[in-house]
């Protein structure tokens, strides 16, 4: 079972007339309009308003309506989407059933005929009614929209006035009552038949002949100058609404009879008012100042003050609407503007880095974090600084930066030493092998110490014999010998071999791979310069000689990203 305006249960079809449906109708218990009793049948004509023609004629039967007052009117409603007017049944005598009847009373058709000129002032015929008598006074229990001009109504009304004229009238009665007639009491009366005498023609002549005149036009002008152009000339004034996309709101748009017909003083003329129903604001946050302007238009809304905003506090992208006044789902009427508030995009938050040089690289990177920085990339460059302190960065210190901002830190690395022997690199091995066991050299005599700028120690010369012994008698004194456990790290160290096998991750950053190793004699390349495509996921193994202890560091392009110690 439908339901039509949330208020009203369709039970059937009764007919339907052009753009009216006649339906009949119960109240829904929850939402009974005032007036109504739970669960009364009523009967409701809903029109089909889809174009503004349409709309023009509904506002002029609903101002009709409301200048008739029809007893058996309930509720006439105009808003977009509910179109409709509600009608409750009277009991009573058809109209009908008294043109029929052999005998009428005089008052019922006196009546009848007031409310035939009142309909025809609106354009509508006795015959575009239900009317019912009650009482011996005829009442309109529903109206039908017609397009009728008061001229054409009153033709029609003429032919049922004279077949209600031509039955038989019963005599009214009047009371019988005895007076004393005295001079006094006739002299007034003389008085009045004198007077009627000489009025009586002339105001005949004006109620049955008023004087004609052109309707004036009025046309686009504002209601109250319109109304008080034709109260001038004589005629009176109703009010209907109707809707125009090319006029000014507000103005008259329509008036019937139109300008230039001839009517009588004192006839009505109706102004149809360009005053379209309210309409829906429509949602237009987040969309573009184009697509907003041509959703606003759609609607027969305009743009208007537009301001344009940081677009931060609501991570608004630049150009989009972030707010609208009045807001989505408000009820304005046509033409009306929309302010917008439209983002200009968002600005970054600035920060910025302190002087990060001489800090360890973790230091550093803290510091970056907590700045709302990212670093990205580190980069190393051999210097005498200590081992991965920082040596340079980008941004520079102090420098405003926005949120986010990828840091670049240049990171020291310790020179790499000469190794004391050479150590080839090592091979790159498919699967791991078992090495063969290497027994260790013996100690070799500890050499002297070395140069600085010494590229390798030297070998061990054979033990002279005791005549080489003897030194010259202008012999150099001998060199101060360290004290026990003075010596230097390469000369208290022993030489030992390690086997080293590892294997490189799958998942190696782009670029080259080495393998460094740093023992007593310094940082030396165990495996040059490898391109990761080539050995990730591949293993290195192989015998390294090492003095001391062994740290080995894996390297991509300069950036360690592994280690292990041997």
């Amino acid at each position: 079972m439908a339901r039509i305006d949330g208020k009203y249960e369709e039970l059937r079809e009764l007919e339907r007339s052009g753009a009216e449906t006649l339906l009949e109708v119960t109240t829904v218990p929850t939402a009974a309009e005032p007036g109504t009793t739970q669960g009364e049948l009523l009967r409701l004509g809903w029109f089909d308003v889809s174009t503004p023609s349409a709309r023009a004629d509904f506002h002029r039967y609903r101002s009709a309506l409301k200048v008739l007052a029809p007893l058996g009117l309930i509720d006439v409603v105009a808003r977009p989407g509910a179109y409709y007017s509600l009608w409750r049944p009277l009991e009573g005598t058809p109209l009908g059933d008294l043109l029929q009847a052999p005998s009428r009373d005089p008052d019922t058709v006196d009546a009848v005929r007031e409310l035939a000129a009142a309909l025809s002032e609106q354009g509508y015929a006795l015959s575009d009614a239900e009317i019912v008598v009650r009482e011996g006074k005829p009442h309109i229990a529903r109206l039908a929209p017609v397009n009728r001009t008061p001229e054409e109504a009153a033709a029609l009304n003429a032919q049922t006035l004279q077949t209600l004229a031509g039955g038989r009238l019963r005599r009214r009665s009047r009371p019988k009552a005895r007076r004393r007639l005295t001079i006094l009491g006739i002299l007034p009366g003389l008085l009045c038949l004198a007077g009627a005498a000489y009025l009586a023609p002339r105001a005949a002549q004006i109620y049955l002949n008023p004087p004609v005149h052109s309707v004036p036009d009025v046309m686009g002008q504002e209601p109250q100058s319109a109304a008080k152009t034709l109260v001038e000339q004589g005629y009176r004034v109703a009010f209907a609404d109707g809707e125009s996309d090319s006029e000014k709101l507000g103005s008259v748009i329509g008036q019937s009879p139109k300008q230039g017909s001839s009517l009588n003083a004192g006839r009505l003329v109706t102004l149809t008012v360009n005053n379209p129903p309210p309409l829906t604001v429509p949602k237009v946050e987040e969309l573009t100042l184009a697509q907003a302007r041509a959703a606003l238009n759609e609607v027969r809304l305009r743009v208007g003050a537009v301001l344009t905003v940081d677009g931060g506090a609501t991570d608004t992208p630049k150009g989009r609407v972030i707010a609208q006044v009045p807001e989505a789902g408000a009820t304005i009427a046509r033409g009306q503007q929309v302010r917008l508030l439209v983002s200009g995009g968002v600005t970054p938050q600035q920060t910025w880095l302190p002087d990060l040089r001489g800090l360890s690289a973790e230091d550093a990177r803290d510091l970056v974090r907590k700045a709302g920085l990212v670093v990205t990339k580190f980069e190393t460059q051999t210097s005498g600084a200590p081992e991965n302190s920082v040596l340079a960065q980008s941004p520079a210190p102090y420098q405003k930066v926005g949120v986010g901002t990828a840091v670049v830190l240049t990171i020291a690395r310790a020179p790499v030493a000469n190794p004391v022997e050479a150590v080839p690199s090592l091979p790159l091995a498919p699967a791991p092998a078992q090495p063969e066991p290497v027994q260790p050299e013996p100690p070799a005599p500890e050499p002297p110490a070395a140069l600085p700028d010494e590229p390798a120690l030297p070998q061990p010369s054979p033990e002279p014999s005791p005549a080489e012994q003897t030194p010259p008698a202008q012999a150099s004194p001998p060199p101060p010998v360290n004290a026990p456990g003075e010596g230097s790290a390469a000369e208290t160290a022993a030489k030992r071999t390690v086997q080293i096998s590892y294997t490189f991750p799958a998942d190696l950053p782009s670029g080259n791979v080495e393998i460094f190793v740093r023992d007593a004699d310094g940082e030396r390349v165990v495996l040059g310069a490898q391109p990761t495509a080539t050995v990730a996921g591949n293993r290195a193994e192989g015998p390294v000689e090492v003095r001391g202890e062994a740290r080995f560091s894996v390297r991509v392009d300069g950036q360690e990203i592994d280690s292990f110690i041997r």
